[in-house]
C-alpha cells in the first residue's frame, strides 16, 4: 500500500511539531491542495491524534479542519453532510478513541458548518466538552498537589 497524503502530512508535521494553528493549516493546504482528504486519509488523520501532545492546537485545528473538508467540501449540496457520514464519523471517533478536544473542535465545526447535523452528533460534541472540563479540573489538581509538594 502507498504513502497517502495524510502519512507525509503526518511525517512533515511531526519534524516540526508544536505548529502553531497558522503553520499547520499552512501545512495542510499544501498537502491537500487539489482535493479534500479521502475517507482513508481522514481515518488516519483521527487514528493519529494520539501521536501529538493533546494540547498541541495546531494538529487539532489540522485535523478537525481536514476531516470537516472531508466531510462538506464535497460535489452536492454545500453545507450539509453526505448520507451516512454522520454515522460514520460517530463511528469512527469512538472506534479510534480521539482525544475529547480533538473531537470537540472537530464536532463544532461540524455542527456549525453542516445544516444537516443531527442532535445525535451535539451530544457527542457535549460529553468533549465535559471531559475537556473534567481534564482540566484534573491537571489543575495535580498541579496544585505539585506546587504543594515542592
Amino acid at each position: 500500500m502507498g504513502r497517502t497524503r495524510a502519512d507525509k502530512l503526518i511525517e512533515h508535521y511531526g519534524k516540526f511539531s508544536p505548529m502553531s494553528m497558522n503553520e499547520a493549516e499552512a501545512l495542510a493546504k499544501k498537502t491537500f491542495a487539489d482535493k479534500p482528504a479521502s475517507r482513508e486519509e481522514a481515518e488516519i488523520l483521527l487514528g493519529t491524534c494520539g501521536l501529538f501532545e493533546h494540547n498541541d492546537t495546531g494538529w487539532r485545528h489540522l485535523v478537525s479542519q481536514e476531516v470537516r473538508r472531508h466531510l462538506l467540501d464535497h460535489e452536492g449540496a454545500a453545507g450539509t453532510l453526505p448520507e451516512g457520514a454522520e454515522d460514520w464519523l460517530i463511528a469512527t471517533l469512538a472506534t479510534l478513541q480521539v482525544p475529547p478536544a480533538t473531537t470537540l473542535d472537530l464536532v463544532q465545526s461540524i455542527m456549525l458548518g453542516a445544516q444537516n447535523a443531527t442532535q445525535r452528533l451535539g451530544r457527542i460534541g457535549l460529553r468533549s466538552a465535559l471531559a475537556c472540563m473534567q481534564d482540566a479540573a484534573r491537571e489543575e489538581s495535580q498541579h496544585q498537589a505539585n506546587t504543594a509538594l515542592g
